[in-house]
């Protein structure tokens, strides 16, 4: 069942000649426990709609509803309410400078009216769920990134909620701390069962921990669905632009026959090309690729060209056919 359920969702900033239409249409469902992620180039509307989903910003028509409820017609004081089953998390991490780690995550708690006591408790317990209970008296100035960012994630987590909006919540950090924010998001949507809606301008960050997604493009959501099938056939320009940014181009076609495969979602451990060479005595030329593993899967494209010799060339054409999750085609040119 759907936690969050948008229908024909617009926002439109300014009127007249001199409006911005930030988002157009949209529809889309985040149903309950998984990692949804949302995907764009710079001014594709990621943060817009990510901000409508809690109402920081109110749509311009359209409707949201968070766990049944259609929210874009509560009271504030019913709005502050839901608000608190939906956290969110930024890039600039938003701590409190002049509050320690502990009393970061204290705050939400102390404007939800929990006794001093009871907040210590919870926030201590969350340090501890982020790794940073011996972190508890720092504040934000003496952390690192990542510190920061566990900070925020255990605040966000203080009133229990069931949803956690990331808006490029790992932007800011290096490859390795991204990694391991990542891998924290996951334990937690697993251990606690939290949902997570993760917005992004990175296709890693989607590939590494969400289950669908959604991209957008000038507003619009451009294609949806299966973080796998979205990798295997992107459909759209912008799709491919953002799975393969590099693409898979070589010069010059060389003179022997030249093929494409596809991975879909095969498993990322065979050598196919290694297993071509043992099983048929073929070699063949890997002449350009763009491939990646999802979850023990393989996912992208492959150029090679095959060997100049007919029957070695057939044989290697035969083998690669019979392999599952594999499509092929023969190139004759490219862009």
């Amino acid at each position: 069942m759907p936690i969050i359920q948008i229908e024909h969702l617009t926002k439109t900033f300014g009127t007249g000649e001199s409006a911005v239409h930030a988002l157009e249409d949209i529809s889309l469902s985040v149903e309950a426990g998984e990692i949804f992620g949302i995907i764009g180039l710079s001014g594709a509307g990621k943060s817009t709609l990510v901000r409508c989903m809690n109402l920081l910003e109110r749509p311009t028509a359209g409707s949201v509803v968070v766990d049944g409820q259609e929210i874009t017609s509560l009271s504030n004081k019913e709005l502050r309410k839901v608000r608190q089953s939906i956290s969110m998390i930024f890039q600039s991490f938003n701590l409190l400078m002049q509050r320690t780690a502990l009393d970061n995550i204290c705050f939400p708690l102390e404007l939800a009216g929990w006794k001093r006591a009871d907040a210590v408790t919870r926030a201590r317990e969350l340090l501890k769920l982020v790794g940073l209970e011996d972190r508890e008296g720092a504040y934000p100035a003496q952390l690192s990134g990542g510190q920061k960012q566990r900070v925020a994630i255990a605040r966000a987590l203080a009133t229990n909620p069931k949803v956690l909006l990331c808006d490029e919540a790992t932007s800011a950090l290096d490859p390795t701390t991204t990694v391991s924010i990542l891998s924290l998001l996951k334990e937690l949507n697993q251990t606690l069962g939290v949902t997570v809606v993760v917005i992004t301008h990175q296709m890693s960050v989607i590939e590494e921990i969400c289950s669908r997604v959604a991209i957008l493009d000038g507003g619009v959501i451009a294609e949806q669905g299966r973080v796998e099938d979205i990798f295997s056939n992107p459909r759209t320009e912008i799709g491919r632009q953002l799975v393969y940014p590099g693409g898979v181009r070589i010069d010059k076609l060389p003179p022997s026959r030249v093929i494409r495969i596809a991975f879909n979602g095969g498993s990322s451990y065979e050598p196919l090309i290694a297993s071509l060479a043992i099983d048929c005595g073929v070699k063949v030329n890997i002449l350009g690729a763009d491939t990646r593993n999802i979850e023990g899967k393989a996912f992208g494209t492959m150029l090679l060209g095959l060997p100049e010799n007919a029957d070695e060339a057939a044989r290697a054409l035969n083998y690669i056919r019979s392999q599952p999750n594999i499509t092929v085609e023969e190139v004759e040119s490219h862009d």
